[in-house]
């Protein structure tokens, strides 16, 4: 039977646009697209973009299958965007846009809030964001791509000393469980929690905005030990240009 390794290849792209210019960049970035195009397509009506502007100076995780042909195939992905990127490229925080976009003024001071005291106290923010699927490929029955999320989430956040995290727990999908395992709970006001806003660009799609100020490791470490040999052979392509090992895609 074969390993993990011998299945997945994992690749971590990290802002595109700094690093255009790069074959690798442009085939993975497509790849990407090509993925939540097929992945949003199988949850959601036209009328659903998949990509913003942010998925240009994002870091993209992407978990691909290894074909007998020698091709990757995406089976996974999502992305992450610092607070210090969105202030480099003048872009607003997306986790703020999220709420702002939802009109909800409640959350908007909250995350307000957290972005001030991130910056005061030089506390690495983060945002959390499409989290997409290949509908098309069949996963084997003994793999659970959710461990993989898991293993990659914290080891992800570890490498690129982020402290705090925003994400959108999507209650269809209930997504919102798994993170709650991760250590996010959602924001809160006056030591309430706050109710699910109403996604604009998701079609008014259902989504818990949540928050993490520490990390639960008791909750990654069994994934993060069966997705190691994946993780150490990882391809990191970005503005540093830093390999692991070469890319055929």
């Amino acid at each position: 039977m074969k390993n993990l390794n011998d299945l997945f290849q994992l690749v971590i792209l990290d802002s595109p646009i700094e690093n255009w210019e790069n074959s690798d960049t442009q085939n993975v970035f497509a790849k990407m697209v090509t993925l939540k195009k097929k992945g949003y397509e199988s949850c959601y009506q036209q009328g659903v973009l998949p990509v913003d502007t942010s998925d240009f100076f994002a870091t993209h995780v992407m978990l691909f299958a290894k074909e007998d042909n020698q091709e990757l195939t995406p089976v996974m992905g999502y992305k992450t965007i610092s607070l210090n990127k969105c202030r480099e490229f003048n872009q607003t925080f997306p986790g703020l846009a999220l709420v702002t976009n939802a009109k909800m003024p409640e959350h908007i001071e909250v995350l307000n809030g957290i972005i001030s005291r991130c910056e005061k106290e030089n506390r690495n923010l983060a945002y959390l964001g499409s989290w997409t699927k290949n509908p098309h490929y069949d996963v084997p029955a003994n793999i659970n791509l959710k461990d993989a999320f898991r293993a990659f989430y914290r080891q992800v956040y570890r490498e690129q000393n982020v402290h705090e995290v925003v994400i959108g727990g999507t209650l269809r999908f209930r997504t919102e469980k798994l993170f709650f395992e991760l250590g996010h709970r959602p924001l809160e006001a006056n030591g309430a929690p706050l109710s699910h806003i109403h996604v604009a660009h998701l079609v008014k799609e259902p989504v818990l905005v949540m928050h993490s100020t520490k990390f639960n490791d008791d909750a990654t470490v069994a994934a993060e030990k069966m997705w190691a040999e994946v993780w150490n052979n990882r391809v990191e392509i970005g503005a540093a240009e830093i390999k692991k090992m070469p890319l055929a895609v």
